[in-house]
């Protein structure tokens, strides 16, 4: 069964009422995100998934209102998945250096985690 979820539908204009842009598509028990507006973790959970759950994330493109959470994903997937499995991201040019800038911005985060967590011995893993 193919299910697709509207997370998000808003612009970069803060709406109460509307996340940013993102789509989930469950097939089955594959889950795929694409993009990750603001707000996209909390209706993950609302419509029933989680990071963990991800087989994949797919950017459509850098604009900041579809990429503001990628490091919210990025932190809640590592931390459910207690550092057991690796988040797959996809996107446009200039993909990858986006993700290796938001592991760095977590890095204070990441160490005080692996120092207080015995679950999680080593930082997020995301293959881009």
């Amino acid at each position: 069964m193919l299910e697709i979820v509207l997370t998000g539908t808003g612009s970069p204009i803060p709406n109460a009422n509307r996340a940013g842009p993102s789509t989930l598509v469950k097939a089955g028990d594959t889950h795929v995100l694409v993009d990750c507006g603001r707000g996209v973790v909390m209706r993950m959970a609302a419509a029933g998934s989680m990071p963990p759950f991800l087989a994949a994330v797919l950017i459509t493109h850098l604009h900041s209102d579809h990429i503001t959470d990628v490091n919210d994903i990025i932190t809640t997937h590592w931390v459910l998945s207690q550092g057991n499995a690796t988040l797959k991201v996809y996107g446009p040019p200039g993909t990858a250096e986006f993700v290796r800038r938001q592991l760095h911005a977590l890095e204070f985060d990441v160490g005080y985690r692996i120092a207080h967590h015995d679950a999680l011995t080593k930082g997020p893993q995301v293959d881009v």
